[in-house]
């Protein structure tokens, strides 16, 4: 049964508030409950208006049963109890969430007939009790203008306020009154609502885990919009500003304002309370209530609050230019459009005469003397005319890689929407979420902020590194800097796939063959240092050698640790730690030193080649994980480069099906072999005089991990049927280390022996040639 008719004249009467109360919140709960059936066929301002009117319908019930009970047969009309009752914030926008507070000013007259304080307390009570959470303002109707003066939040909740009940007659009046509320101190007001705008910006920038309402491109931006348009042209919301929008601009807004709009109300379903902080955890089911997949969902709130803050802004430069004119009188023009005044970028609302890449090319030559870029600019080269790319435009962007003040003209160009154009390999990229729970933003804005992190490093000794680089060195890591992550959102491996776009990127461009290269492995590997550092021992030689293998060159190493603090950095404050920002440059100097062993670093790369070779193989793949992660943590390389991948997965089928202290196995196909898994100490020296006439041609011994050791010793000769026995007690019996066996005396002359003690830093080198 719908409200309405359970609350018909006969009815209302006799009820008592608490089965007042009951009905009210039984039937809204109904509504609540509802809203998930119809969630997806409705656009966010279908869900938002149908939701205002309900609440209205529900507050106007309650105001009328308030008059009803209290006045009983001598309900007086309601024009003339000198009460009216004001929606503000979101709900008087009609812009209100399931959640959000239902924001009231009530506004009265005193008049002596009337006493109007038992009317409104106690239809804030009943609202209360009736579950809905009420935040109150009460004027009285000449005091409208002082709360306004005293309070700039007063006037803006004024100027959005929207009449909802109560007497017609005093709403005509408080109308006249905010009007006249309107004109008060304008450019103040429009001042002080303009460096607000700033300040969240800069605050609460577009994230992952954005604030839909404070945060850039929420609810506040478009807030403010209407604040300047209803202050200056008296609109009644925002679609009456159209005429200073681009068309194709304007339906991208509204578009956006309408998904944002849907996007918070599932938040608020999500969370099952008042929240506008978005939290990555929520994203599945909201992308879920929306009816699109979880990236998409997520990749069009990062598209729909990036036009919001874009077109916001444009649209209220265009509105205050002439209350807040700018100084054209110190300007500096460096093109009949274009002009610098104090080191900003400023265009006039022209369609520009040249193409895309011409303003660019353009600016690069002025850019010493620009620092910011006004949105004007921003709107100024999005008008402009993208030509297909030819070979003559490369010297332009080898110029852009080269400005020494690159991440705010990135900014602006991505603001322009054509920083993809430009940077082609960023594409793929644009407005891509990241669900890692690490990065605060997503895929394109963390590459441009690392580029803000790399003109700006904080660090004294990382950014001595960087003034030693020269120009085409700086242009090459800052290229590789910003296309980092160009490799993501793909299936394959980001690092490997972003390296060949890079590499095949520059050598377009015209970069010379050795700075290609060090851009490919900079971006093949740009995870890599950091991941050394927190996650191994990097006081082990075998770390270190293989880290350095893959960097192959002491140059790229120090590129790398440079952009290894961007990448950092440009996360989020904070994230560049003393922790870890110790653990990486210890690493970088450890590998600096370590580059003095190139025999050493050969080795590590050889080994990573086997590593790869054996990961292969059929039979390791069939061995459990943590046996496959034991055996590539073997420390010697000699394991890999001696043994075949099937020899060494059958040390791993031997190893998994170990089940005492120590175990064996007997080879007799040519020659006799003896393979010994053992976690106990074994008595070499007694196996070996055991078994002396055999002839020993080989012996290896492996450390698999802390207490278990490897055996492996090839004869000479081999052994008949009947020996088999003798060889197996001879094995058991070495595991008492008290046995010994007479040896015949070896006869070794020192000139045989060779030590290295410097063979690296923690390893010696003996050799031993001799007769046998």
């Amino acid at each position: 049964m719908e409200l309405q008719s359970k609350l018909d004249f006969n009815k209302i009467k006799d009820l008592q508030e608490s089965q007042f109360c009951k009905l009210i919140k039984d039937n809204y709960r109904d509504y609540l409950n509802s809203l998930t059936n119809e969630f997806s066929t409705m656009s966010g301002y279908q869900l938002v208006l149908s939701h205002r009117k309900r609440v209205d319908h529900y507050l106007k019930t309650i105001y009328k049963y308030i008059l009803r009970k209290n006045s009983n047969d001598y309900q007086p009309n309601t024009n003339n109890i000198p009460l009216s009752f004001f929606a503000l914030g979101s709900y008087g926008r009609s812009e209100i969430s399931i959640f959000s507070d239902i924001d009231l000013m009530v506004v009265y007259e005193s008049v002596l007939l009337y006493n109007l304080n038992p009317i409104i307390e106690s239809f804030l009570t009943l609202s209360w009790d009736c579950g809905f959470k009420i935040a109150h303002r009460v004027h009285h109707l000449d005091d409208l203008e002082d709360a306004a003066k005293d309070d700039i939040t007063i006037k803006s909740a004024m100027l959005e306020s929207r009449y909802i009940f109560g007497s017609n007659i005093l709403a005509r009046k408080t109308k006249l009154k905010i009007q006249n509320i309107k004109e008060l101190n304008k450019k103040e007001f429009i001042s002080v609502k303009i460096a607000e705008y700033y300040r969240r910006h800069d605050n609460l920038p577009i994230q992952m885990r954005c604030d839909l309402k404070e945060g850039q491109g929420g609810l506040r931006d478009i807030n403010t919009l209407f604040w300047i348009g209803k202050t200056l042209l008296d609109i009644e919301n925002i679609k009456d500003l159209k005429q200073y929008f681009d068309e194709d601009d304007f339906k991208k807004l509204i578009r956006s304002i309408d998904y944002l709009l849907k996007f918070r109300v599932a938040l608020h379903i999500v969370s099952k309370k008042k929240n506008d902080r978005l939290r990555l955890e929520l994203i599945p089911e909201i992308a879920t209530l929306i009816g699109y997949s979880q990236i998409r969902a997520d990749k069009k709130l990062l598209k729909s609050l990036n036009n919001i803050s874009i077109y916001t802004h444009l649209c209220i430069t265009k509105l205050t230019k002439d209350i807040l004119p700018l100084d054209l009188k110190n300007a500096t023009f460096i093109s009949k459009d274009l002009f610098i005044i104090n080191k900003k970028l400023y265009a006039h609302d022209t369609i520009p005469t040249l193409d895309t890449m011409q303003i660019l090319d353009l600016i690069l030559d002025h850019n010493e003397k620009i620092d910011y870029y006004n949105i004007t600019f921003v709107q100024y080269i999005k008008k402009s005319t993208f030509n297909n790319f030819d070979s003559s435009q490369n010297t332009i962007l080898i110029k852009l890689f080269k400005s020494e003040k690159l991440y705010h003209l990135l900014m602006a160009l991505y603001y322009a929407k054509k920083i993809m154009k430009i940077i082609p390999p960023l594409l793929k990229v644009r407005d891509l979420p990241q669900f890692d729970g690490y990065h605060r933003f997503p895929v394109d804005l963390h590459s441009i902020r690392t580029m803000k992190a790399l003109e700006n490093i904080s660090d004294p000794y990382i950014n001595s590194l960087y003034e030693q680089l020269n120009d085409d060195e700086k242009a090459v890591l800052k290229a590789a800097t910003l296309l980092h992550d160009c490799g993501k959102g793909r299936v394959q491996d980001h690092s490997i796939l972003g390296a060949n776009i890079v590499k095949h990127y520059l050598f377009n461009l015209g970069f010379q063959k050795s700075y290609v290269e060090y851009a490919k492995t900079l971006v093949r590997n740009h995870i890599l240092m950091s991941n050394t550092a927190s996650r191994e021992d990097i006081y082990n030689e075998k770390v270190i050698y293989k880290f350095i293998s893959k960097i192959g060159d002491k140059k790229v190493l120090q590129m790398l640790y440079i952009l290894t603090y961007a990448d950092i950095e440009s996360v989020g404050e904070g994230t560049y730690s003393n922790f870890n920002s110790s653990l990486i440059r210890q690493l970088y100097e450890i590998s600096l030193e370590a580059f003095k062993h190139k025999q050493m670093i050969d080795e590590a790369s050889k080994r990573e080649r086997y590593e790869k070779r054996l990961k292969k193989e059929p039979h390791f793949q069939q061995l459990s994980k943590a046996t496959q992660k034991k055996l590539l943590q073997i420390e010697s390389n000699l394991l890999f480069f001696k043994y075949t991948p099937i020899q060494i997965s059958l040390l791993g089928q031997m190893i998994e099906s170990m089940r005492e202290k120590y175990s064996y196995l007997i080879t007799t196909d040519m020659y006799l072999s003896i393979e010994i898994l053992s976690k106990v100490d074994l008595n070499v020296g007694y196996l070996l005089g055991k078994l002396i006439d055999y002839n020993i041609t080989t012996m290896d011994i492996f450390k698999i991990e802390q207490g278990l050791k490897y055996f492996k010793i090839e004869f000479e000769k081999n052994i008949k049927y009947d020996e088999k026995l003798f060889i197996k007690e001879s094995i058991v019996n070495s595991f008492d280390m008290s046995k010994s066996v007479k040896l015949p005396v070896l006869d070794i002359d020192k000139d045989e022996i060779a030590i290295d003690c410097n063979h690296s830093n923690s390893y010696a080198r003996m050799s031993l040639n001799c007769k046998d």
